[in-house]
């Protein structure tokens, strides 16, 4: 993994999160927010914890955001905030700028200034809630965009004891399988809560039997998904 600076603007409970699975993959972490109770609560997760009006062009200067891999602006509240922020972060020389939006909009108004990278945490998590009630044996589902998911599914009856090149997918529904995580026993744990857990098999061949309880990691557009877990 290659590290990169990044900076997250407006530090929520959406941003809170964010921040610290950046700082834990090992990016190189700006947390700025104009509260200073939240930026003291998050400093021991992040590189650098700052104070600071996002609307202020010189402030953000000022913490070398021209020299950030990526800026993204994490409020939800206050969209002139956001909609001045995006036009300073512009100006201030950064290429690769996200926004949040919590309507269509807002979605628009940021496209129309140039933002094209734009997300909606709130729709992403209930689409994919959705998903997860309205398809038998469906886990979990990640929206990587508004037309294609990475979706786990307990396997089908149907493939149980059927290779991969078997079940053939790929030419069938037009989805591919990722990796396949497959329950089992650690005899070596004493605590019987820790006993059972699952192995990821890596990316796995033609000739992988699928198992009874096999969760299948899967990638395909939504539309060929829904063919598939509909069946």
């Amino acid at each position: 993994m290659q590290r990169k600076k990044i900076a997250v603007i407006g530090i929520g409970s959406f941003g809170k999160l964010f921040v610290r699975y950046l700082f834990e993959d090992g990016h190189e972490v700006i947390a700025i927010d104009k509260d200073p109770v939240i930026i003291d609560s998050i400093k021991e997760h992040v590189t650098v914890a700052v104070t600071l009006d996002a609307t202020d062009e010189h402030a953000l200067r000022s913490q070398g955001i021209g020299d950030v891999d990526y800026a993204v602006i994490a409020l939800a509240d206050d969209f002139e905030t956001s909609i001045i922020c995006a036009d300073s972060l512009k100006k201030s020389g950064v290429k690769q700028i996200y926004a949040r939006y919590q309507t269509e909009l807002q979605k628009r108004v940021l496209e129309l200034l140039g933002i094209r990278d734009l997300f909606n945490p709130e729709e992403k998590a209930a689409r994919s809630m959705a998903e997860i009630f309205s398809f038998v044996g469906m886990r979990s589902s990640f929206l990587l965009s508004d037309e294609y998911s990475v979706v786990e599914v307990t396997v089908p009856k149907r493939y149980i004891n059927k290779t991969i090149a078997e079940a053939d997918l790929r030419h069938k529904y037009n989805i591919n399988v990722i990796t396949i995580k497959r329950p089992f026993t650690d005899k070596e744990t004493k605590r019987a809560s820790d006993s059972k857990t699952e192995k990821i098999l890596g990316i796995p061949h033609g000739s992988t039997v699928l198992r009874e309880e096999d969760i299948v990691v899967l990638f395909g557009s939504q539309s060929d998904l829904s063919k598939f877990l509909e069946t």
